[in-house]
């Protein structure tokens, strides 16, 4: 599977890539690293919604699981980076 569709998850890896970093380089500022954590899951969903459109798997039952993920990963995350 991953083979058949190896260009969709290099355009995975490389929003995941560029989240970690941006997160990293904006170490600086909570708000910034918020923007990023947001910002990649929001890429995450709109790349699930392109990767089964395209494949011609569109399921809601998918996309509420990108979704899901998306919004656990963010709640993890966040509540790191602004416990008290």
């Amino acid at each position: 599977m991953i083979k058949e569709h190896i260009i969709h998850y290099l355009v995975l890896l490389v929003i995941l890539d560029l989240a970690v970093a941006a997160f990293f380089l904006f170490s600086f500022n909570k708000t910034y690293q918020a923007a990023v954590v947001v910002s990649m899951g929001i890429l995450y969903v709109a790349w699930g919604i392109i990767h089964h459109w395209l494949s011609e798997d569109f399921h809601l039952r998918a996309i509420l699981e990108y979704v899901l993920i998306a919004i656990l990963a963010n709640l993890v995350i966040l509540s790191l980076l602004f416990r008290a």
